[in-house]
């Protein structure tokens, strides 16, 4: 296991450049609308390079946003999800893919990660048997769009289920890494747009 990059004296950098960032930030700062005023949910991908609020044209208040790794329905995100649709009112959810996604291209990162896990472990950790690590972390060679198209649709499937009577819109999108544009699913669309 690797350590964090110190500076000189042995100080971790990491975090003081991290507070220079939000004092700058903070200097400037408005508080947003009253937590909840968002009617809408966007689930994406943890990726970093990923501003979900900015590349939507929404300022903070305005989507609640539920990340993971590939953009995945897993349990915590549908955990999250029935919180925004019920406590919060919302009635939307986006889906959105990207492009580059490691999930689903992911080269030697699934090698990577199995190398590091102890599989036993997790599944102790977890009160319950892993068997394929790959899947349950999510690498599919799937792609992007197909991906957040089949995440949608377990939603469309699912939320019914879930809460009977709500009606809520899944929306499928793809966010492009190179030009910064986002792409829409047309309902006739869904099933020929590719990445």
């Amino acid at each position: 296991m690797s350590t964090p990059p110190t500076e000189e004296h042995g100080r971790d950098g990491f975090c003081e450049r991290l507070q220079r960032g939000n004092d700058a930030w903070a200097s400037a700062y408005r508080r947003p609308e009253v937590n909840g005023s968002a009617k809408a949910v966007v689930l994406t991908c943890m990726d970093s390079r990923i501003p979900p609020l900015e590349m939507l044209g929404l300022a903070p208040g305005e989507a609640f946003i539920i990340r993971n790794a590939g953009n995945s329905v897993t349990d915590d995100a549908l955990r999250s999800l029935i919180v925004c649709l019920t406590a919060m009112e919302c009635r939307k959810v986006l889906v959105v893919g990207h492009t580059c996604c490691g999930m689903r291209c992911p080269g030697d990162l699934d090698r990577r990660v199995s190398e590091a896990v102890d599989v036993e472990g997790l599944s102790a950790g977890l009160g319950r048997s892993i068997e394929d690590l790959g899947d349950w972390l999510g690498f599919h060679h799937v792609p992007e769009w197909e991906w957040a198209e089949r995440q949608a649709d377990r939603l469309r499937d699912l939320l019914p289920r879930i809460l009977p009577g709500l009606p809520v819109r899944v929306f499928t999108a793809l966010y492009d890494l190179d030009s910064g544009r986002v792409r829409f699913a047309q309902p006739s669309q869904k099933r020929n747009m590719r990445a």
